[in-house]
């Protein structure tokens, strides 16, 4: 028999989605193979009850003393979640830091979903480490933390601490963890309990509307997209984005014609833009900063750009809830 014990720790706020994709796989192992015992316990960073970000509330029968208690005891678990939402209480936040380090003090494997990742860069935990978040906060969280490699990745792992961007990639993350703690066979009958069809690997791009909008294009001109969404602090020329792809600067030109309907020079700047617009909406970077991380020369350039793409100042955007 086969014994694992995991700590689902929630935070106020949390994702039900996050919560379930995972919380249901390590259930149903347990249920369908005889030779797997595992034992779930569901902690609280605060209240017993906890509500979620859709206002359902979970009882949570640990307590986080409990939980500070089993990270030195002989029967510590073998992983610990951290479940958390968008908007975490300013009085949880000292807490979760300290349960944080103390995982990883004690050597238990510590797996974030959602903005937890945010929680653990706060901590100093991924410093020099790699992490993912969800897309839409994706490049705040690269720009708050320079020193933690930044993904768009389902999940990653960087020594013991494993990163998800949360929602239904947390289901994916579970049944890697399946796969990693039992067998791929067992994780496979989980799935199939389940019905899970396809599984994805944890470097996948998370999907959103122009990658989906990509997916059936030539990988050359997803090739150029993926250079110019990794430059866009230091813009490339689009001649030598073309060279990077074994094309010519005409056949770039007529490639995004054909498929996007739009210069590559426009595309580029469009993508800046968005980036942009992220930072103003997600940091507290002055607009001189952002126009700076989004390759713009001054102020004064940036603005005239984004008035004629968005049709208002970048000003107006961070009043904008």
């Amino acid at each position: 028999m086969r014994t694992r014990r995991v700590t689902i720790v929630l935070v106020p706020g949390f994702s039900h989605l996050s919560l379930g994709a995972v919380l249901e796989p390590l259930h149903t192992i347990g249920t369908i193979i005889c030779d797997v015992d595992i034992k779930i316990d569901i902690a609280t960073i605060s209240e017993p009850d906890v509500s979620s970000a859709s206002g359902l509330v979970v009882q949570c029968p640990v307590s986080l003393s409990d939980c500070h208690a089993s990270l030195v005891s002989t029967e510590k678990p073998d992983a610990l979640f951290l479940c958390c939402g968008l908007k975490t209480p300013y009085k949880s936040q000292p807490d979760l830091r300290k349960l944080v380090r103390a995982c990883v003090r004690s050597g238990v494997p510590l797996y974030g979903l959602g903005c937890a990742t945010w929680k653990m860069a706060d901590a100093g935990v991924l410093r020099n480490g790699k992490g993912t978040v969800h897309w839409k906060t994706l490049a705040a969280f690269s720009e708050r933390n320079r020193d933690i490699e930044a993904h768009d990745a389902l999940f990653v792992t960087s020594d013991n601490i494993t990163s998800c961007a949360g929602e239904a990639a947390a289901l994916d993350l579970a049944v890697n963890f399946l796969q990693n703690e039992f067998s791929p066979e067992q994780a496979e009958r989980v799935c199939n309990h389940l019905l899970i069809s396809y599984p994805r690997r944890g470097d996948t791009q998370q999907p959103r509307g122009d990658k989906d909008r990509l997916r059936d294009m030539p990988e050359t001109l997803r090739k150029a997209i993926s250079l110019m969404s990794e430059n866009l602090e230091d813009p490339l020329t689009v001649g030598s984005v073309a060279r990077s792809i074994g094309m010519s600067l005409r056949q770039v030109e007529r490639l995004f014609a054909r498929y996007l309907s739009v210069s590559p020079k426009r595309y580029y700047l469009q993508l800046r833009l968005q980036h942009a617009r992220q930072l103003i909406e997600q940091t507290s970077l002055s607009i001189l900063e952002v126009s700076l991380a989004s390759g713009f020369v001054s102020r004064r350039v940036f603005t005239k750009y984004y008035r004629e793409e968005f049709g208002f100042p970048p000003s107006h955007t961070r009043r904008t809830p």
